[in-house]
């Protein structure tokens, strides 16, 4: 092959490119990833020094989008794709149990690429969906049963121990008599595969001069922490259903 032909696709034209492909688009948090990343080999051989799979949260933080690489994964050694050359590569990776879940406008990518020496590197983005975790939806529902809608999904950036930057958090609005006593709640997990840590947020109103000072000197909140294990719902949601309940009651006064 010519030296030009080496040329080009140093700056991208005719070099090699990548195109993964997911046995499905939508997964739960901690859920198994499938897929196949065929790569095509451009005008010219090229050694690829390594295939990479980042997957990738995009978050708003103060006005400003950011991306954060949650996870990088390896997928192979180093190898040569020849001219023309088709490559398939399977694979499966496991979702973190702490990916934040989709709804409410948080975009989750896996970002693919080939790191080829002298040369653009090719890559490719598939967006996932991510539900959550099957313990972390009935926690949710229960609140909802307890008198609450949820009305926001965004992020808490301080306060909260995470290997991430930020926790996702789930903020919920009184719906019944508890309005006249609270003004929101937010919960957040800890996730893992058989259980999980909750901690419930419980932002109180101000109803008396007492209350009012409190808001004032932002004392105005109650954090409580709970764990879940899939043994506890195994019989049903009752148990659940009344230890929450009683917990939000109890530091709503």
């Amino acid at each position: 092959m010519s030296l030009f032909s080496k040329a080009l696709a140093s700056i991208g034209v005719g070099n090699a490119k990548v195109d993964t492909r997911l046995r499905q688009t939508q997964y739960r948090q901690g859920g198994l990833i499938e897929g196949e990343v065929f790569i095509q080999g451009g005008q010219v051989e090229q050694e690829v020094d390594e295939l990479y799979l980042f997957l990738v949260i995009v978050y708003y933080h103060e006005g400003s989008q950011h991306e954060y690489v949650m996870e990088e994964y390896r997928l192979s050694e180093i190898f040569t794709i020849g001219p023309r050359e088709t490559k398939v590569i399977p694979f499966e990776i496991r979702l973190p149990f702490d990916t934040p879940v989709t709804t409410g406008g948080c975009p989750v990518y896996l970002k693919t690429g080939l790191n080829i020496q002298m040369a653009v590197d090719p890559d490719d983005t598939d967006g996932i969906e991510v539900l959550p975790h099957p313990l972390v939806e009935k926690v949710l529902h229960v609140v909802e049963t307890a008198g609450f809608q949820l009305v926001d999904i965004g992020f808490e950036f301080e306060n909260f121990f995470s290997r991430h930057p930020f926790i996702q958090e789930f903020e919920f609005k009184p719906t019944g008599d508890l309005r006249r006593v609270l003004d929101k709640l937010e919960v957040m997990f800890y996730v893992g595969e058989k259980e999980l840590e909750v901690i419930m947020q419980i932002d109180r109103k101000a109803t008396d001069l007492m209350t009012s000072l409190e808001e004032a000197l932002e004392l105005d909140n109650r954090t409580v922490r709970f764990g879940v294990t899939k043994e506890d719902i195994e019989d049903g949601m009752e148990e659940l259903q009344k230890k929450v309940s009683e917990l939000i009651h109890r530091h709503a006064r």
